[in-house]
């Protein structure tokens, strides 16, 4: 997409939230160092509520009906020929102009959305996983990569 939005709003993962409040949601320290690294707002919606995502909700439907109905007769022998026949299918999807609109997905995103997202990062985000503390004086950190590394403070 070449930028980040201003906000996300995403489902009300378990994974990523650890107290559900539409106001003051709690999210955990690895998605908001996320946030934080990529500059943006996560606003993740209320449980079982479909009305907050709506628009998103819409587009899942139009994007499953329209490409599983143009896959279904069809046989893959690996994932990467399906994600391949998926990608395709996905830039024409993007590129057929709407009904009500008269105007394509991409075309819309081009002009409304593109000109809104902050620029990326120089770096992109790491994964890392911080693990307790070691007695006497010493800290063991785990990154994602199951590399331990020890340092002795003081």
């Amino acid at each position: 997409m070449g930028g980040v939005p201003a906000q996300l709003v995403p489902d009300n993962p378990k994974v990523g939230v650890d107290r559900a409040n539409w106001y003051e949601p709690g999210l955990n320290r690895t998605y908001l160092d996320l946030a934080t690294h990529y500059g943006t707002a996560i606003l993740p919606t209320r449980t079982r509520k479909p009305r907050d995502k709506a628009k998103v909700e819409v587009a899942v439907l139009v994007v499953e009906r329209w490409i599983l109905a143009r896959l279904r007769n069809r046989r893959f022998f690996s994932l990467a020929e399906l994600n391949q026949a998926i990608a395709e299918l996905v830039v024409d999807l993007n590129a057929r102009p709407m009904r009500r609109l008269g105007v394509s997905r991409r075309d819309l995103f081009l002009e409304l959305d593109c000109p809104a997202l902050k620029e990326l990062p120089a770096e992109p985000y790491e994964y890392a996983q911080c693990g307790g503390c070691a007695g006497s004086g010493s800290i063991t950190t785990s990154i994602s990569t199951a590399t331990t590394t020890r340092c002795r403070i003081g």
